[in-house]
């Protein structure tokens, strides 16, 4: 414990003080409160609740996605350097909330990006209106912690982070533990997602601040699946800062400000949009990817690797080939459907949970949503 806090967590704040540019508005927030409370913030990047506790003296603890941890090195970040608490995305985990009331009793603060998931395109998605019902249990105070451009320095679907990338944190009080009485929770939730709104293409739009990666747009086709001008799935590729299709040839760049040339849209924002309109056409076809399986168990942090998997959607059945066995998959009877970090689409069927890296992870997870009649916002 003396070598990690002494010598490990210094090193750590100074790696990500050097991986990117912050410019910090502390407003009424005093970053050197050591008190409990709430700190919430949207959701740009799956570094949010890393990079953000460098800057505080005492921390509050962040909510984790559960799968983070089943990762040896990651599981070592969370619960030795950052101490995080797990939770299953869309599940009403009672174990997760015992252990916030148990860590502000010990009088240290929660870390909460309500979103759940890091921003897929650039801007936020649904907040759930039960986040505002443990502001009213907890009753401590609400700070927000607004970014911008933390998508831009680390987009969810990017090979490699843009070094030196401009993140603006803004803090704020939103709320006083002793005020929050005086609101309904349609207020409180109003407030909250007015608060934490963003779209980090339309701030750089203005800003201009130049991020400058040499590989870009490498990785995006994991998250873009339709081509914008023949409208065909699973034909996009991508080099350095250049995206392409199989059939269109040269489609658009990057350019010095993460911004897309060459198309008539110039955000991912607006391509996602494009792409979700096809998908009544597409689930029409055999929805063809490939990866590697993997049974989790997200209590003891354990997973089994399956292997090499031909996965298939037709109709409203997942086929999964897998070392000669066939596993079939009713999509009306998964539940926690999760895409994770950047390829990992991860479900509940039964009493198991399954855990897919693939090839084609935003198009599974879209066409699943959509098959199901759950699309998701943004």
């Amino acid at each position: 414990m003396f070598i990690t806090e002494k010598i490990l967590k210094p090193l750590y704040n100074l790696f990500y003080k050097i991986k990117f540019k912050y410019e910090i508005n502390y407003d009424d927030f005093d970053p050197k409160r050591t008190d409990p409370y709430f700190l919430i913030g949207n959701h740009g990047s799956l570094h949010d609740g890393l990079y953000t506790s460098v800057f505080l003296k005492k921390y509050p603890y962040p909510v984790i996605n559960a799968f983070m941890f089943v990762n040896k090195k990651m599981r070592f970040v969370l619960q030795k350097l950052i101490y995080s608490i797990p939770k299953r995305k869309g599940q009403n985990d009672v174990s997760t909330i015992r252990e916030m009331m148990r860590v502000v009793q010990k009088g240290r603060g929660i870390m909460l990006f309500p979103e759940g998931n890091s921003s897929f395109f650039g801007e936020q998605s649904e907040i759930p209106f039960s986040t505002v019902k443990l502001f009213k249990k907890f009753k401590i105070d609400i700070v927000i912690i607004k970014t911008n451009g933390a998508y831009l320095s680390s987009p969810r679907w990017g090979d490699k982070d843009t070094y030196r990338g401009l993140i603006q944190l803004n803090f704020k009080t939103l709320f006083k533990g002793e005020e929050l009485d005086n609101y309904s929770l349609e207020e409180i939730y109003e407030r909250l997602v007015e608060s934490l709104k963003f779209n980090d293409f339309a701030w750089n739009r203005e800003r201009r601040y130049p991020y400058k990666p040499k590989k870009r747009a490498q990785g995006l086709e994991n998250f873009i699946y339709v081509c914008p001008k023949c409208l065909k799935h699973q034909t996009i590729y991508t080099k350095n800062n250049d995206i392409y299709c199989k059939d269109c040839g040269h489609l658009a760049y990057f350019d010095d400000f993460s911004l897309i040339s060459g198309l008539e849209f110039d955000n991912l924002v607006d391509w996602d949009k494009l792409q979700k309109k096809q998908l009544p056409k597409i689930v029409k076809e055999i929805i063809y990817t490939e990866g590697t399986m993997y049974e989790v168990d997200t209590t003891k942090y354990e997973s089994k690797n399956f292997g090499y998997a031909d996965l298939e959607i037709i109709n409203n059945q997942l086929f999964v080939q897998n070392k000669m066995k066939e596993y079939v998959f009713d999509l009306d009877k998964l539940t926690g459907l999760t895409l994770t970090k950047k390829k990992e689409v991860s479900f509940d069927y039964g009493k198991k949970t399954f855990l897919f890296k693939l090839k084609d992870p935003m198009l599974y997870y879209d066409v699943i949503n959509y098959l199901r009649g759950e699309m998701y916002n943004g």
